[in-house]
């Protein structure tokens, strides 16, 4: 009776291990950092490869601040500390509108507009660069208002990753493709957003879990983040899920970020290793006090 026991406790243990993933073995680091562009001078970049980050997610913004050969410069610098650059822009979403991908009135994808935003991107791949992130690869809360049966609103945004894929890989099959995405669970209706199909062409799918301050509650927990995580996962298709997560908490009277410490914000990344996810990904620079993530995934 005893070993009989212990075999069902070894095999209980063994069961909790395998929910959990580790560090993706497609990549030798999983630790990334949204950087807004204006920031990118002042980012101590060799402090963040000690630390063990391996990924900085670089908002286009930066070459309209900085230039392009100071950017490319930065990218270099970066890419000799071990850290790949990835260049993350707003896809359906310009001068301060939400733009449909989708053609209301002939009831088909706008294939122009794919075209313009798919140029951005071999623009940066034909220059060596090795990532693209795709932020606003949605509806802003609208996709039901543009869903036809000629042309679905879910199947836009999947059309659009497809392309991207298709002209990007011809030129270097291993850029990684990314995307930001909402972290709400069957929400096709609201945003477009089909993780199951659009992990089919995009690498990294990286659903923002905030936990502070969303859905009107100071902190949404572990027990969220789990729920969400594990959700992504199991409907990512090929793609692996890095989990987005804040550097701040919000004050809920005020409505103001509020900088985490580097234990706070550590203990957070370590509950993104309670889930099946298998990376992290920081926002933002300038606020919360980065932790030591060498050991997170170990």
């Amino acid at each position: 009776m005893k070993t009989m026991k212990y075999i069902a406790a070894c095999a209980l243990t063994m069961l909790m291990l395998a929910s959990c993933k580790s560090a993706d073995e497609k990549y030798s680091n999983t630790n990334a950092i949204w950087l807004w562009g204006k920031h990118m001078k002042e980012a101590p970049i060799q402090d963040w490869a000690n630390l063990g980050y391996g990924h900085i997610l670089l908002n286009e913004a930066a070459f309209d601040r900085w230039g392009e050969e100071d950017v490319y410069k930065f990218m270099a610098d970066c890419e000799k500390l071990g850290m790949t650059v990835h260049v993350w822009f707003q896809c359906f979403y310009a001068d301060g509108k939400w733009v449909s991908p989708i053609d209301d009135d002939k009831r088909a994808i706008k294939q122009d507009f794919y075209d313009k935003v798919i140029e951005r991107a071999l623009g940066y791949v034909n220059k060596g660069v090795k990532g693209i992130h795709l932020d606003y690869i949605r509806y802003g809360g609208t996709a039901k208002k543009h869903d036809f049966p000629e042309c679905r609103a879910t199947d836009s945004i999947t059309e659009f990753c497809r392309q991207l894929n298709v002209a990007v890989k011809a030129v270097n099959p291993d850029v990684i493709l990314s995307a930001a995405l909402m972290p709400e669970i069957n929400s096709e209706h609201y945003y477009g957003q089909n993780p199951a199909e659009m992990g089919k062409y995009i690498d990294i799918l990286m659903p923002m879990v905030y936990r502070y301050g969303y859905n009107g509650k100071a902190d949404n927990g572990l027990s969220w983040v789990q729920e969400i995580t594990n959700w992504f996962e199991a409907n990512s298709d090929q793609a692996d899920v890095w989990v987005g997560i804040q550097t701040y908490s919000v004050d809920m009277e005020t409505g103001n970020p509020v900088a985490l410490n580097a234990e706070q914000l550590l203990s957070d990344c370590e509950d993104v290793t309670k889930t099946n996810g298998t990376g992290v990904v920081l926002l933002r620079h300038g606020l919360g006090e980065f932790p030591d993530v060498n050991k997170l995934w170990k």
